[in-house]
């Protein structure tokens, strides 16, 4: 079986978030399984410097010419072999060959031809079967809105691929006037309430997901969760009834780059049977933090985009509460500057129980989740989350807003089993400073029980966040379309 997969970006070459990096962990396990896999993604400034920096060889490209509608440009598909996969990086530096950030400026703008940017990325898709797997894909994976497009030229091409098309995150629809129809060489026969149009105008998102023969998500509980009104982004009443089918499968992380065991990020290493280091990584964290830190006080981890989405107005709401509950907390991360200004000023007040990073560092990241006892996501909505997955391979116990992916893949049956082993974390609901606060008072009575808290810590690192099982579930699915 033949599938590629079309998206904005893969880990660690091109990334904004998540999105990368399940590009660069399901492909890699569905070659695992024997699929002849390949990615195509755009070859943005840097990303050949940062192959080449991993020893992975660049090819110089075949040439192609992508027609978008009024527009022809000169590309080059380049192919890297990563690992199992074939990678084929789209070269065209009018349109990738930028400053900024992946889809604009700054991680706050996007750049006004973004809809050309990606709709060539779709155009490119119908080339690059040959070029990366040998032959027409049987299945063409599509992901968010920037892979869209793609789905739209296979069905304008009369490609026989079938397409899936995965939604990690519906608030980002790819909306554009309508005026791009014309632009882009798409006819207005799309143009309908069960196709691309959304409020007159064009939603890349939808286009892929009412092509497509299946749309997934990536996980169970979201896939619930936007087919109402709260979560649906206007969409809700959409996917209910023209979506052919929509499945939730929750995504896994690479266990070989999180690995506590084997980190050279970390001051020490350690696994589930020895967690001596552990106990290293936290003292030595705490001791770069310049954060005092007592045998019996937590130290709760929070790596996330500064936004209300993501729940840090509820981070930083709780902050005074440390000293009452006993606790330290370091926070890394960017985003809105009024949030970015407001543990600035936290920082300062509570230095004694409060560190802050802005920015992003992805070695202090991993030497958080080993460093860290707790770690806290209380994000208004989460599609699957991979902070949660990688907090607890490295032992740190998660404390969750029951939502989304997180109420999927952290467990909590109560403080008695978990006592038993038979949790991986606590969640708590509705996602409010109240609620979250309470929360946190549960998870540091629980780590002040060395019995319990070893018990969940246990439980935590033993769950198999692997691809292993994702990919499986998706085979399965891509073999349903193919019978």
């Amino acid at each position: 079986m033949r599938v590629l997969h079309v998206a904005s970006e893969v880990a660690p070459f091109a990334q904004s978030g998540g999105l990368a990096d399940v590009l660069a962990g399901l492909p890699a396990a569905l070659a695992g399984h024997g699929v002849l896999t390949g990615v195509l993604v755009p070859l943005y400034r840097g990303v050949a410097d940062k192959l080449a920096a991993a020893g992975i060889a660049l090819a110089p490209g075949v040439p192609v010419t992508l027609e978008v509608g009024a527009h022809e440009l000169a590309a080059a598909i380049r192919i890297a072999q990563i690992g199992r996969v074939r990678h084929g990086f789209i070269d065209c530096p009018p349109l990738y060959d930028r400053a900024g950030a992946l889809y604009g400026p700054h991680t706050t703008a996007e750049f006004g031809d973004n809809h050309v940017r990606f709709a060539a990325l779709g155009k490119a898709a119908l080339a690059a079967g040959e070029l990366l797997l040998g032959g027409i894909p049987d299945v063409l994976h599509v992901h968010d809105w920037q892979g869209g497009p793609a789905a739209v030229y296979s069905r304008l091409a009369g490609a026989r691929s079938l397409i899936v098309a995965t939604i990690h995150n519906l608030a980002f629809r790819g909306i554009f006037p309508k005026a791009v129809m014309t632009e882009l060489g798409i006819p207005w026969s799309l143009f309908t309430s069960d196709h691309v149009e959304f409020y007159d105008q064009v939603s890349f998102l939808k286009a892929g997901l009412a092509l497509a023969d299946v749309a997934t998500t990536v996980s169970p509980s979201y896939a619930r969760e936007i087919l109402t009104p709260e979560r649906g982004e206007a969409l809700d009443g959409f996917l209910r009834w023209n979506v052919k089918r929509l499945v939730g499968i929750a995504n896994g992380i690479d266990t070989v780059a999180w690995d506590p065991a084997n980190d050279p990020a970390l001051p020490a290493s350690y696994a589930r049977g020895d967690l001596a280091g552990k106990a290293v990584c936290r003292a030595r964290l705490a001791g770069e933090l310049d954060l005092p830190l007592a045998d019996h006080e937590p130290l709760i981890g929070v790596i996330a985009r500064m936004t209300d989405q993501k729940g840090l107005d509820l981070v930083a709401d709780v902050v005074p509460e440390l000293a009452r509950l006993g606790a330290r907390l370091v926070v890394l991360g960017s985003g809105e500057p009024v949030l970015e200004q407001r543990f600035r000023w936290l920082a300062d007040v509570f230095r004694d129980h409060v560190a802050v990073r802005i920015g992003f560092d992805p070695d202090l990241a991993h030497r958080i989740y080993a460093g860290s006892d707790l770690f806290a996501m209380p994000s208004r909505f989460e599609p699957c989350g991979l902070g949660q997955l990688y907090a607890m391979r490295y032992g740190a116990v998660p404390v969750v807003h029951a939502v989304g992916g997180l109420r999927d893949t952290v467990i909590d049956p109560g403080n008695s089993e978990l006592a038993r082993g038979r949790g991986t974390g606590i969640r708590f609901a509705p996602a409010t400073a109240l609620a979250f606060a309470l929360a946190l008072d549960r998870a540091v009575k629980l780590f002040r029980d060395e019995t319990v808290f070893l018990a969940i810590r246990h439980a935590a690192m033993a769950r198999d966040s692997s691809w292993t099982a994702s990919a499986q579930q998706y085979l399965q699915l891509y073999r349903s379309l193919a019978a």
